[in-house]
């Protein structure tokens, strides 16, 4: 029993001492232990900060720069480009093309009626003058065949031209055929000229008449 007794008190002992032994590591280890805890939180939040988006810079934050396409990317653009290049050459030839009739009859007219007036009124020829050769000419061949009744006006052939007043309007000056035989026929040559237009321009004549005619001359 003794023997039993010094057995089990050596062994409690040894637990004792084992139990202590035991209890006094762990007690050192916890300091271990939280400060291995405390500098993996510390790492969590430093990582959490660094990617907060407090922490970005301002250019961080930008919209992100596109680079411009390559030379390689130009086809769109060259086709754009003669596509325009086309429509431009387009709008160019259409406006050559495009004639201004009203200009057209008016570059047309206005000389023939300019020539006749300096004949009626620049002084140069008094009533009973026949036209020079040349004015005469210009008459006969730029004029006188417009007139709507021409033919009838000539009657048996023209001997000259030449200026007088008007047998009805004694206060307007006209032009008068004078024929082989004698007779003197006015003509209105504001009739000339808008038998002119129509003769050249038909498509465009009345209107042109109507705008630019009204009220011309009294004996037309």
């Amino acid at each position: 029993m003794s023997l039993i007794s010094s057995i089990s008190s050596s062994n409690i002992n040894l637990l004792g001492t084992f139990i202590s032994s035991y209890s006094s590591s762990s007690t050192l280890s916890l300091p271990s232990s939280f400060y291995l805890h405390q500098i993996q939180h510390r790492r969590c939040c430093c990582a959490l900060k660094i990617g907060s988006p407090e922490s970005y810079g301002p250019d961080l934050l930008r919209k992100p720069v596109v680079s411009p396409p390559s030379h390689g990317d130009n086809t769109v653009e060259d086709d754009t480009e003669n596509l325009e290049g086309e429509n431009n050459y387009e709008r160019v030839a259409e406006r050559e093309s495009w004639v201004d009739w009203e200009d057209q009859i008016l570059e047309d007219t206005v000389p023939l009626v300019g020539f006749v007036r300096m004949i009626l009124h620049s002084g140069k020829y008094q009533s009973g003058d026949r036209l020079t050769a040349e004015h005469e000419k210009m008459i006969l061949e730029r004029l006188l065949p417009n007139h709507p009744e021409c033919d009838n006006k000539i009657g048996c052939g023209v001997d000259y031209i030449t200026i007088g007043l008007h047998p009805q309007f004694q206060d307007s000056r006209c032009m008068f055929i004078v024929r082989k035989d004698g007779e003197l026929i006015d003509f209105s040559y504001w009739k000339c000229i808008k038998g002119f237009i129509r003769k050249n321009y038909p498509l465009y004549a009345e209107s042109f008449i109507l705008k630019h005619f009204r009220r011309r001359r009294r004996y037309e």
